[in-house]
């Protein structure tokens, strides 16, 4: 993906900088959750709050985005992967390191999953993530950072994606195969929950979320079909789909991570800056640009942030106090970390693809 241009921490895509902007508002609920950021201000703070669970399902839409228009742009399939790895694995391989050794040091306690699934911060589980294969052992999927199992599950689709995107080629076909893993998902909860007891395995897997990133395929497909001519009604579908983002937040609904995706698919197909100046406005503002572009290392960060802040005894017990305190703690980390990490290994991921054949 071509950068239209980059300052220090302004990552900026042209007609879609309103998608770093949403990135910025995953990440935020994603900190919000493990927080209890708003949990004291009654029903609707609690549903708001809860609600953070599915910032993942807008990071895999968006991804899903990404992928597709990704591998449209590059010259090959190795040039396209080669971006697309750089991207997120350096800066994920570094936060897990750094992770189990706080943990093997006892400077941080063993994390909730960790814990609570009884997995070890030895040699099998530092190499499972490494590899990129958590997925494949539930136990350990999610035991480090609290948040890393989302990563391995990306690499999947980055891999696999691409080839499933060429054999749909049409948009219903792309949309076919979203009905398709949608179905498949809900068959292997109950694979799961009647083999383990549990749905974790299918949780924390690539086959439980493919539905999310066909879905980001699919708007980016539409939003190419509507570039010039835009969809009929689009000032409708874009106050539906504000609409719908903010009723799934308040609500507490079952289907809050579908209507989640859809509205935020919704938005990516249709909002350009001269059609929805009202959304693009405060999603590419400096501080949501900003957020937006150090969102990867906030989300990696913040829960062995909170625990170390927890272990040095800093944590207040109001919710939104914790929320400030570790958002706040996790933005000057991660500004440190995009500088010094994420900026150099996308560059490097882009030299490299410039000579991948």
């Amino acid at each position: 993906m071509k950068l239209k241009k980059e300052t220090v921490f302004l990552r900026t895509y042209g007609d879609t900088d309103f998608i770093t902007g949403l990135r910025a508002v995953a990440a935020t609920m994603v900190v919000m959750i493990h927080t209890a950021a708003l949990s004291e201000f009654g029903a609707i703070g609690q549903a708001i709050t809860s609600a953070g669970k599915y910032g993942v399902d807008i990071f895999f839409v968006i991804s899903g985005f990404t992928i597709a228009k990704t591998f449209t742009e590059a010259r090959n399939y190795s040039s396209y992967l080669t971006r697309r790895i750089m991207r997120i694995v350096p800066l994920y391989w570094l936060a897990i390191t750094l992770a189990m050794l706080l943990i093997v040091v006892g400077a941080l306690p063993f994390p909730y999953w960790m814990q609570e699934l009884g997995s070890e911060p030895n040699l099998y589980n530092y190499l499972m993530h490494l590899s990129m294969a958590s997925f494949l052992d539930y136990k350990v999927a999610n035991s480090v950072l609290g948040v890393e199992w989302t990563i391995p599950i990306e690499v999947f689709w980055y891999v696999f994606l691409p080839p499933l995107l060429y054999f749909a080629k049409t948009v219903y076909r792309t949309i076919g195969a979203f009905v398709f893993f949608h179905f498949l998902s809900k068959f292997l909860f109950g694979i799961s929950e009647d083999m383990f007891g549990t749905v974790l395995p299918i949780t924390w897997s690539p086959a439980a979320h493919g539905e999310m990133f066909f879905i980001g395929a699919t708007s980016f497909y539409l939003r190419a079909r509507f570039k010039t001519e835009p969809p009929a009604g689009s000032g409708l579908w874009i106050g539906g789909a504000v609409a719908l983002f903010a009723l799934a937040l308040v609500a507490g609904s079952g289907r809050a991570s579908e209507a989640l995706a859809f509205s935020t698919a919704i938005l990516i197909v249709c909002v350009t800056p001269d059609r929805a100046k009202w959304v693009t406005r405060p999603l590419t503002s400096r501080p949501m640009l900003f957020l937006g572009s150090i969102s990867y290392s906030l989300y990696l960060f913040h829960l062995p942030i909170m625990s170390l802040l927890g272990e040095l005894n800093l944590l207040p017990g109001f919710g939104l106090a914790k929320f400030m305190l570790v958002y706040g703690t996790t933005v000057v980390v991660s500004m440190a970390t995009y500088a010094l990490v994420e900026k150099p290994t996308n560059r490097l991921g882009l030299r490299l693809a410039l000579g991948a054949k």
